[in-house]
């Protein structure tokens, strides 16, 4: 991850000392040798000698001492796989005059006594052949809350480079004892998560977005979607992920219909992430207790591979059982409790150096008494009068839902990558995922429509397909790495209720029918893409197209009164298709700053829902919204990132990056309320009482509508530094966002605040790191401004007010952790924190003024055999 600044580069302490006072951002970290003797996922940049060396240190978190000015001499080309330390240490400077020896509790870089000269122009690496188990690229390093990858400009890695990344490896999912994956998302600037602590209650918002459509999600390459109303849409279990990748804006080539926040990657644990050194089978325990909600998480496993390499797989199960969770001031969010399995097989096959085959299967489930509105604070409360009629539990139980949750997913890929031929770097994935929710209310209950009724069932299923493959072409005039590749999509959704109330009517269907709001459809996305990755010298220019053709289906509703023709009722198919071009570029000033921009233009479709919500013919807006245009975005991101080392010592490093986000979006999707045409907006703006009558039927019928445009501005800064004893960061982050008009009025001549804008964020850590006791503790911190911006600032109509969220108040939280392993490499794993360390009482502005959770004790044991 690192890049190096060698000796003669290095800065004199007061400057550095004046550069890290005018920055913000955050932290790297080592820490101790003598316990990475089993094999680890590595991976160095190519670059010198040095740089390759240090990151390898950072990466497996040892101490390394080595003369820079001799090293930075050599040059070595990329290389990534599973190795252990000291068989990585010795790939790196093969073919030099360099050995690594073993000294203690660290790595030490001396010259063979008896080796011959070799030129510095030599290149210290391995073949493909020789690197075995590659997997995917990214840059580990184990200490701060998360990592941002150094950008490299060069073109010679199995993937393109990517701008404006951060990751959460396994060490800070371990450490943070997260709920659920927004929770863990939470630390990182310009993300944020909305939503309550119920189970499946939270969404991820990513540069003030937070649909479905603005955020993909995907699970080991299985696309997740689910976007049923009043709840979140993100169910995975944290205990089996690995790594979370966060792309942060619409400039990944691979994203297309929407991803205008960005893209969130997660991937699952494989079971050569979890061998010890030498061993062919293992397992795995770990136990968890939560003091909050009196939650007990226990997780199991099992996995191996053949004594040839050819395959390895793995089974985990985890069970996560609580009760209810605390606020601050000691009141319970009633019904928030979870129980919850998640299960999760691999297997991978290598037939061969250059192919591997995978095939990975995950199912959750969750069952239980819960609001219907998981991601809304208590919202269904029984009155006194229900309580004294029905008791206390059946008057609460006849407000909530008995909810059976199911998110399965499953995944198959095949990668070809031979040696001998650099034009072949070929992956293609299938895979399929479905999360559905079935909800039942008390028989003595007539459960609102509006609320799905009496008893629901609603499907999200994913099907897709992508192909690609990257060639890399050597060429007089630079280097290219040319990425092409195919994807099929295919969302479907499907919702039923009964209703009760309406199972006498045959204009309902006697009670069975689609919901209105909830129509059942599909969307289908076929893609193509092409991405150029052009080097020369310290430049790359990387150009890309991609091209999508997207259908919308509707399916009929089985109720008369959603299905008329005459009220405009039309769930025939929709087509859109269109072109993402996209630039990104980089440019290594030295080997410690790099510049970076992006420009990408690109669009999305309406969704099933945004296209088929309909009402009855006796309302204002009644008809399906077929005449909806493609919503666009132009993105411009711009930054630099600087890497330094042997800073203010020999072993320390310090990485920062400053990035700023500009994105216009036009024609936003928004529903067609209030205000339906300019006459209706011109008489209420001259003080008159206008209606939908002042449009005399000259307005979109439809629930949605093209409203106009907006902007959103975000700015970003990181800061990382650590050495082999103690590690500290900042991150700060501060988003705005405008419309040109109000979404309610699109008429109304002053720009407007947009509701998904997150506060202005600032989080800090401190840790420090006890290498001969194999110990790591440290604080953590989370600073949130106030939100005092309103949609109703400057649109004072009642229709703009329930569009607006509560202002809040800002606030801060504490936290510690403690990491210890007081058995050496090989024994138990002990982690203990504390979050909101002084039982903070705040309020979440995306939360919709959602109480925060308060103290909470967390303790975890986990071994390997």
């Amino acid at each position: 991850m690192s890049q190096i600044l060698s000796k003669k580069y290095a800065l004199k302490p007061l400057a550095l000392a004046m550069f890290v006072g005018l920055t913000m951002s955050m932290t790297h970290t080592p820490a101790y040798a003598g316990e990475h003797v089993e094999r680890a996922f590595y991976q160095v940049q190519s670059g010198s000698l040095t740089q390759a060396l240090n990151s390898l240190a950072q990466q497996a978190n040892v101490s390394l001492l080595l003369n820079s000015e001799k090293t930075n001499l050599y040059r070595v080309n990329a290389i990534k796989g599973q190795y252990t330390v000291d068989q990585f240490f010795v790939i790196l400077v093969k073919n030099t005059p360099f050995q690594i020896e073993k000294k203690g509790v660290g790595y030490v870089l001396t010259e063979k006594s008896t080796a011959k000269a070799t030129s510095p122009s030599s290149t210290a690496t391995l073949s493909k052949k020789e690197m075995p188990n590659q997997s995917a690229s990214t840059t580990d390093s184990p200490d701060q809350i998360y990592q941002i990858p150094a950008i490299v400009a060069y073109a010679e890695n199995d993937d393109t480079i990517k701008f404006g990344q951060s990751v959460l490896n396994q060490t800070a999912i371990n450490r943070y004892q997260a709920n659920n994956v927004a929770q863990l998302l939470d630390n990182m600037p310009s993300v944020g998560s909305a939503g309550s602590p119920r189970p499946g209650g939270q969404t991820i918002n990513i540069l003030g977005m937070g649909g479905v459509a603005d955020v993909p999600i995907t699970l080991d390459d299985s696309v997740k979607t689910f976007d049923k109303y009043r709840q979140g849409s993100v169910f995975i279990e944290p205990e089996i992920l690995k790594r979370i990748t966060v792309d942060k804006g619409p400039h990944n080539v691979e994203v297309g219909n929407g991803g205008f926040g960005g893209k969130v990657t997660l991937e699952t644990k494989d079971a050569t992430d979890l061998l010890l050194d030498d061993k062919n089978l293992g397992a795995f325990l770990k136990y968890s207790r939560f003091s909050n909600n009196a939650q007990n998480t226990y997780t199991g496993a099992v996995y191996g591979k053949t004594e040839n390499g050819l395959a390895d797989g793995l089974f985990y199960y985890t069970k996560r059982d609580s009760g209810d969770v605390e606020r601050p001031d000691g009141s319970k969010f009633l019904y928030s409790a979870q129980d919850q399995d998640t299960y999760l097989a691999k297997l991978n096959f290598h037939p061969s150096d250059s192919q591997k085959i995978s095939l990975n299967a995950m199912r959750s489930g969750h069952e239980g008494w819960e609001p219907f509105a998981a991601m809304r604070d208590q919202d269904a409360v029984p009155t006194e009068a229900d309580i004294k009629k029905y008791g206390y539990d059946e008057a609460w139980k006849r407000r909530l839902v008995y909810r059976d949750q199911k998110d399965t997913s499953f995944s198959a890929s095949y990668e070809l990558n031979p040696e001998a031929n650099p034009y072949l770097n070929l992956k293609a994935v299938a895979s399929y995922s479905k999360t559905s929710q079935h909800d039942l209310r008390l028989p003595t209950v007539n459960g609102s429509s509006a609320l799905l009724g009496n008893e629901s069932w609603v499907d999200y299923t994913n099907t897709s397909f992508k192909l690609s493959n990257i060639s890399d072409i050597e060429t007089d005039y630079g280097n290219h790495k040319i990425k092409v590749g195919a994807q099929y999509q295919r969302m479907e959704q499907e919702s039923l209720m009964y209703d009760k109330a309406n199972a006498k009517k045959p204009d309902y269907n006697f009670g069975y029918y689609e919901p209105n709001y909830m129509p059942t459809g599909q969307q289908q996305m076929l893609s193509a893409f092409v991405e150029d990755q052009y080097q020369i010298g310290d430049v790359t220019i990387s150009p890309s197209l991609r091209y999508d053709h997207i259908v919308n289906k509707g399916k009929p509703n089985q109720a008369p009164r959603f299905n008329d023709p005459s009220a405009g009722h039309d769930y025939s198919s929709k087509t859109y298709s269109g072109w993402s071009p996209r630039l990104a570029l980089a440019w290594k000033q030295t080997d410690y700053l790099t510049w970076f921009s992006n420009a990408s233009k690109t669009w999305r479709a309406p969704r099933v829902d945004e296209q088929y919500y309909v009402q009855s013919a006796i309302t204002t807006v009644p008809s399906t919204s077929r005449y909806l245009l493609t919503e666009k975005m132009t993105a411009i991101r711009l930054g630099n990132e600087f890497n330094f080392d042997d800073v203010f010592s020999d072993q320390d490093h310090l990485q920062a990056r400053f990035t700023y986000h500009h994105n216009r979006g036009s024609d936003e999707i928004f529903r067609n309320r209030s205000t339906f045409c300019k006459a209706q907006a011109d008489n209420n703006a001259s003080g008159g009482s206008g209606s939908v009558s002042d449009c005399n039927g000259d307005y979109y019928h439809g629930f949605y509508r093209n409203v106009g445009d907006y902007t959103i501005k975000a700015y970003e800064a990181e800061l990382f530094y650590n050495q082999p004893t103690w590690f500290t960061g900042i991150t700060y982050s501060y988003i705005r966002g405008q419309r040109d008009h109000s979404p309610v009025n699109p008429w109304l001549d002053q720009k407007t605040w947009i509701v998904d804008i997150p506060p202005k964020k600032a989080t800090a850590t401190l840790g420090v790191n006890v290498p001969e006791h194999h110990l790591t503790m440290g604080w953590r911190g989370i600073f949130v401004a106030a939100q005092n911006r309103s949609l109703s600032d400057h649109d004072k109509s009642p229709a703009a007010s329930s569009f607006s969220l509560p202002k809040t108040k800002g606030y801060s939280l504490h936290s510690i952790f403690v990491d210890w392993q007081p058995m050496s490499a090989k024994g138990p794993v002990l982690n203990f924190s504390i979050d909101n360390l002084f039982n903070r009482d705040y309020k979440m502005y995306l939360g919709e003024y959602m109480t925060g959770t308060g103290r909470d004790f967390k303790f975890s044991i986990s071994q390997s055999f």
